[in-house]
């Protein structure tokens, strides 16, 4: 049974998660699709809490965002391994990736975007700004090995509607 907790509850979890095997952005709503992401940031900005996520436009996931300008971040179990890899290697083009990884879909509860029953914790977000990585605003210091072929991310800001927990 879900449990809707505070928005920094579980931000340990969410960091550890990021910094190690990654957590699944959920993005579509007629065919959704997980994928894995280990750059996020949760925080407050404009007087709201703020999950800023990252995705290039050469993703399939990149298509689901814009048209439905809603996103969840699941924080998957420690157990999860192979679908994280999977989930990080794959199309959702080409592979229905809750199929092919055994996940069972939830609806979500504040958006539409569903949850992941075997992940423990999901973020709830609407996007209410995003805007490009640009290539000559980047510090040099930043290697442009995470580029290298000029697929620069566009940087989504979703207001976190609420956190859930099993």
């Amino acid at each position: 049974m879900l449990k809707e907790i505070g928005i920094f509850e579980e931000y340990g979890s969410l960091i550890n998660a990021l910094r190690g095997r990654g957590a699944l952005l959920i993005t579509g709503v007629e065919k959704p699709n997980p994928m894995t992401i280990g750059w996020a940031t949760l925080g407050v900005i404009w007087g709201k809490p703020v999950m800023t996520v990252l995705v290039r436009p050469s993703r399939h996931s990149f298509f689901l965002i814009n048209s439905h300008e809603e996103f969840v971040v699941a924080v998957p179990p420690a157990d999860m391994a192979k679908q994280l890899a999977f989930c990080g290697t794959r199309s959702g083009r080409d592979h229905d990736k809750f199929v092919e990884c055994s996940f069972t879909k939830e609806s979500g509860v504040k958006v539409k975007v569903p949850h992941i029953i075997e992940c423990p914790i999901h973020y709830e977000c609407r996007i209410i700004h995003k805007n490009n990585v640009e290539a000559n605003r980047l510090d040099p210091a930043i290697p442009m090995q995470y580029y290298p072929n000029g697929d620069f991310h566009t940087i989504y800001y979703g207001e976190v509607l609420g956190v859930f927990k099993r």
